[in-house]
């Protein structure tokens, strides 16, 4: 007999866990079947749309990609891999509201090759309607493979320095590069 297969209720499991944090601090628990005050329920809700869109398997479609950018640049043979570069473009595009995708967040991992860091920042990439090139990008085997395929998806390549001098970045209008 199959079974089904089901998803896991992410936003009951991130409320149950903050309620079970209110009443850890406060020593009382939340009413039952009480809606959250909106000071609370506004940042489950974010966590709730960024837990799905790591955790859960599914289709990412076009749209819930548009204010998502991947942050490429070189990083063999560079100081601390280029990380201060693209720690600050991400920390800048953060700022202007984009949801950002920035290799260097992951570190230094333990025994990990070039081919492993490039397998996992290719999925982060497949989330990100945009891809913002760091100077010295087209030195870089791995970004020039990225730009590859984010031309190849129809998304959008920028210069990063280009995107986070924007005056108006809230509403972003792309222009190709290539």
């Amino acid at each position: 007999m199959p079974t089904e297969n089901r998803k896991p209720d992410i936003r009951s499991i991130v409320t149950d866990s903050l309620v079970g944090m209110i009443a850890a601090v406060t020593r009382t628990t939340p009413p039952a079947n009480e809606p959250l005050p909106s000071f609370i329920q506004a940042p489950v809700d974010r966590a709730v749309d960024r837990i799905k869109s790591f955790l859960l398997p599914g289709v990412t479609l076009q749209a819930a990609r548009a204010n998502r950018v991947y942050v490429a640049g070189p990083m063999t043979g560079i100081a601390d891999f280029n990380y201060p570069a693209f720690n600050a473009v991400a920390d800048q595009l953060r700022a202007q509201g984009f949801e950002v995708e920035n290799p260097a967040d992951h570190g230094i991992v333990e025994g990990a090759q070039w081919a492993d860091y490039m397998a996992y920042d290719l999925t982060r990439l497949g989330l990100c309607g945009v891809i913002a090139l760091l100077p010295g990008w087209e030195k870089s085997q791995g970004a020039k493979l990225e730009v590859l395929i984010t031309e190849s998806l129809g998304m959008t390549v920028v210069n990063a320095h280009e995107l986070v001098t924007r005056e108006n970045a809230a509403v972003p209008t792309f222009s190709k590069l290539m």
